[in-house]
């Protein structure tokens, strides 16, 4: 059994070590962390999660409840009266991979947020060539709703979908 647990700033040592390079830091988190990623940039973030009512949450997928911790994932830009939020800097355990694990994990961010939060709407960004998260999102009926701006990383140019998914086609 998986369980969606808060993020607390005794996780962030695993987090940073699930982040090899520059080039994975930014197809994670976009812009917002500069590599290597560091304790202080994730209690910047941590931050936000303070605040009430919170406008960001983050997450951790645990085996069993209190057990093994194998993803992360953050619920940002929530916004109660438009009921609606984005999904981002989703991340499995490199030796979890293969599992189905990001399945479970987005499973168990949505049945929260359209539980419990009572959000309607949720949207995500992913890079075109990141097909494994584009497969499991499809799966979970997110559709691409608009192409992004690209962006750049060294020589190398990278196309962003924005997917969204509705409470009533959920």
């Amino acid at each position: 059994m998986f369980t969606l647990e808060p993020f607390t700033p005794t996780d962030c040592d695993r987090l940073i070590g699930w982040v090899p390079d520059a080039r994975f830091l930014l197809q994670w988190a976009g812009p917002a962390y500069t590599f290597p990623l560091t304790r202080e940039q994730l209690a910047r973030t941590l931050a936000h999660t303070q605040q009430h009512p919170p406008a960001h949450l983050m997450f951790k997928l645990c085996e069993t409840p209190g057990g093994r911790v194998l993803g992360h994932i953050e619920l940002m830009g929530l916004n109660p009266v438009e009921r609606r939020a984005h999904i981002g800097r989703v991340l499995i355990d490199p030796a979890a991979r293969g599992r189905g694990l990001g399945t479970e994990l987005m499973t168990l961010l949505i049945r929260h947020a359209f539980g419990p939060l009572g959000l309607e709407t949720l949207t995500l960004s992913v890079f075109s060539f990141n097909t494994p998260a584009l497969a499991c999102y499809e799966r979970l009926g997110f559709v691409t709703v608009e192409k992004l701006p690209p962006r750049t990383f060294e020589n190398e140019t990278w196309d962003l979908l924005r997917m969204q998914l509705t409470k009533p086609t959920y």
